[in-house]
């Protein structure tokens, strides 16, 4: 196990190694929590709870999301796994050489996110973690037709049967430049912005090719009906 990997695995046990925390994720284990429930549920204060939930949210194996006033808590069970086979040398070298960016290790995480996120249409979560929110992101992109013009009204009734949080989901797709916006219209962007280095990581590197791919297989649906 090289160096990197054992600081990471180190941090985590560090974290866990309090009694309130491992209470916390024993809850969160059953199903997510607002802040306040946790408060509640444990008999703690708000700002331990907060307190608590920033250090656990730092290792990503909880993550969270704005509801309303308070956040949602979750437990991420796929970085919860990859944590456990941080020590695991089946995990070491193999593992390296397989994901480094080849369009089936791209297809592959795609369809692992899409898998943990997701029951049927309804988004269990919205990941905290950038790239598998890209990930989620696109996929609900392919809920819009391109050269469609959507109100506020349509885009949150094609979101909604995904995820209550369609104000977040909105704003996302516009921010990734997904959508675009204008005097309240929203439609699929005909191309994507130039991508800072931040955002760059966070995307695919073919993310191009396949909004192309999008809107070309929409259009050609359009001229079949």
């Amino acid at each position: 196990m090289d160096d990197e990997r054992v600081d990471r695995l180190a941090g985590l046990f560090r974290v866990l190694a309090d009694p309130t925390r491992l209470r916390i994720l024993g809850a969160l284990a059953e199903r997510p929590h607002l802040g306040r429930e946790l408060s509640e549920r444990l008999g703690l204060t708000p700002p331990t709870v907060s307190h608590h939930m920033s250090r656990l949210v730092a290792t990503d194996i909880v993550t969270s999301t704005p509801r309303a006033q308070s956040r949602c808590y979750a437990l991420d069970q796929t970085a919860l796994r990859d944590a456990a086979t941080v020590s695991s040398p089946a995990t070491t070298g193999q593992d390296q050489g397989d994901t480094a960016g080849t369009p089936d290790a791209a297809a592959r995480l795609r369809a692992k996110v899409l898998r943990d996120f997701f029951d049927g249409e309804r988004l269990k979560q919205i990941p905290a973690q950038r790239k598998k929110r890209v990930v989620v992101l696109e996929y609900l992109l392919t809920r819009f037709q391109p050269d469609v013009e959507y109100d506020e009204r349509a885009v949150n009734d094609l979101l909604r049967p995904a995820h209550d949080d369609v104000a977040t989901l909105r704003r996302e797709l516009v921010d990734y430049g997904y959508m675009d916006r204008q005097r309240g219209i929203y439609r699929v962007a005909a191309a994507l912005p130039p991508r800072g280095p931040t955002v760059a990581q966070e995307v695919r590197g073919d993310e191009a090719e396949w909004l192309e791919h999008l809107i070309a297989g929409a259009t050609k649906q359009a001229f079949q009906r």
